[in-house]
């Protein structure tokens, strides 16, 4: 089944279709319907099975829009951009990485020159320089002039602001696993091909947080993991996690657990394994937070798309929003606490020393003061002697930023890659090959015949079933035929 096959199928059976389509539609949205929330919950249940309730993470649900600040501070106001080229005749729009073959594996200079190289796709005219675009849609929070605010280009960010808040919720202890499922958006320049590249989406990410150097090794079960590996610098091929960890080519062990975690939750999707590939980025590939990053790619008709990265962030983030906002991002270290001494201003002696100009004295000095110190009083310079400070000792512990290792997976493009693996054809019948688990309906009710009371009987099973919380359809055909044919297709 090829890329536009699965859109037909979407579109004539309910999964899916491009959003406000009667005003023309709008590149990059989509709306889903019936049978494509039925799906998009089944896999969102899965998710949250393997991904939250299995490993005991911490749930978020932030909020959309963020201010101007928060961007600044994890670096998506400078770094989060393409680059935008326009056509200097019919002014059409392109993205300069589009416009090269494997221009998305070139450096920002390397792209530029080749640029220049090619013209307008639509109408063979001469291409402008190419400049950076930012990919964040901009909003204004409050009335009249307000605030510049953003909506979230990934879900990520929401935790990390919130990570002294779920550090408390979770006793002050590290490991911190925490999970987030929601929109995103990303003012896309050519969004194309469905839902593989959309401006509003749906991630589903963990957030693990750690002490540096406190990695703990494989998990049970974990290294017999065997996948398909596609490094950097090196051969690829199958490949069990220990191996792999062993040998270096995955060389953090929260790094190869959460992508055995990923490895299993897409195949339990349905994705067949032959299909499926852990592609490691390239330097020039790699984000500015991040120091390693998978790639969980499935092959399809369009080529290898990616559905779920797995990057190492350090504590870049943490970090950043630390010294953006004067908030306390550290941990104790937790190794053994040490006797420090320091020097505290004694406000009595300053006091009976200096009288009314006490506190102009206490005013200029700060937790570095020491004796010996000079101040300003009066227009005199004078240096502070022992007897306006006390020495004090008291016990203190390194103080540390966690590292993070981050699964982030889309939907959006999950949902696709399994419509399109997952179809089945015979004679002249063609059919989803769903897995229950992500399959749109737990059941069906399909009487043989509807006389005799056999069609109302059904309409009974079909209510009763649903009153237990099961999602249920009903073919009230009544022909043999009829129950075969609704098990081979979407309803």
């Amino acid at each position: 089944m090829n890329f536009k096959e699965v859109m037909a199928l979407a579109k004539r059976r309910g999964i899916f279709q491009p959003a406000y389509e009667p005003y023309g539609g709008v590149a990059g949205l989509l709306d889903y319907g019936p049978i494509g929330v039925r799906i998009r919950r089944k896999i969102l249940a899965l998710w949250r099975r393997q991904f939250v309730i299995e490993t005991g993470a911490l749930e978020l649900e932030g909020a959309l829009i963020g201010p101007e600040a928060l961007f600044r501070a994890s670096g998506h106001l400078s770094e989060f951009d393409d680059l935008l080229v326009e056509c200097n005749e019919c002014k059409k729009l392109h993205r300069a990485d589009h416009l090269i073959e494997g221009g998305d594996a070139l450096e920002k200079e390397a792209l530029i020159a080749e640029v220049v190289r090619v013209t307008c796709s639509g109408c063979g005219g001469v291409l402008g320089t190419p400049r950076p675009f930012n990919l964040m849609f901009t909003t204004s929070i409050g009335a009249g002039r307000g605030s510049t605010g953003y909506l979230r280009p990934e879900t990520a960010q929401g935790i990390f602001q919130a990570f002294p808040w779920l550090l408390r919720q979770n006793r002050g202890k590290l490991p911190l696993v925490t999970a987030q499922i929601g929109r995103a958006f990303r003012n896309e320049i050519a969004p194309r091909q469905g839902p593989l590249r959309l401006r509003e989406f749906t991630q589903m990410e963990v957030e693990h947080f750690f002490l540096p150097d406190a990695e703990s090794s494989l998990p049970n079960g974990v290294g017999d993991v065997v996948v398909s590996l596609l490094p950097a610098n090196g051969k690829g091929g199958e490949i069990s996690i220990s191996e792999a960890h062993a040998k270096g080519v995955i060389t953090s062990p929260l790094v190869a657990t959460w992508l055995a975690r990923s490895c299993k939750f897409i195949l339990d999707c349905g994705v067949p394994p032959e299909k499926l590939r852990f592609r490691q980025h390239n330097q020039n590939e790699m984000a500015h937070y991040s120091s390693d990053c998978w790639d969980g790619e499935v092959e399809t008709s369009v080529g290898w798309i990616e559905v779920v990265g797995i990057a190492h962030r350090g504590d870049y983030d943490l970090k950043a929003h630390a010294v953006a906002s004067g908030r306390e991002m550290r941990v104790p270290a937790g190794g053994e606490s040490r006797q420090v001494e320091r020097w505290i201003p004694n406000k009595g002696a300053i006091g009976k020393q200096f009288k009314s100009a006490a506190g102009e004295v206490l005013g200029q000095l700060d937790s570095s003061a020491v004796p010996g110190i000079v101040v300003g009083v009066g227009g005199k310079k004078i240096e502070l002697d022992e007897e306006c400070f006390t020495l004090e000792t008291t016990t203190m512990q390194e103080m540390v930023f966690p590292q993070v290792v981050e699964p982030s997976f889309g939907l959006d493009r999950l949902l696709y890659v399994v419509l399109e693996t997952a179809w089945r054809t015979e004679d002249d019948r063609g059919w989803l090959a769903l897995p229950e688990v992500v399959g749109p309906y737990d059941a069906l009710v399909a009487p043989l015949m509807v006389k005799d009371g056999m069609g109302e009987r059904a309409k009974e099973i079909h209510r009763k079933l649903r009153q237990k919380g099961m999602d249920v359809y009903l073919d009230s055909a009544g022909s043999t035929r009829a129950p075969m044919k609704s098990a081979c297709r979407v309803p």
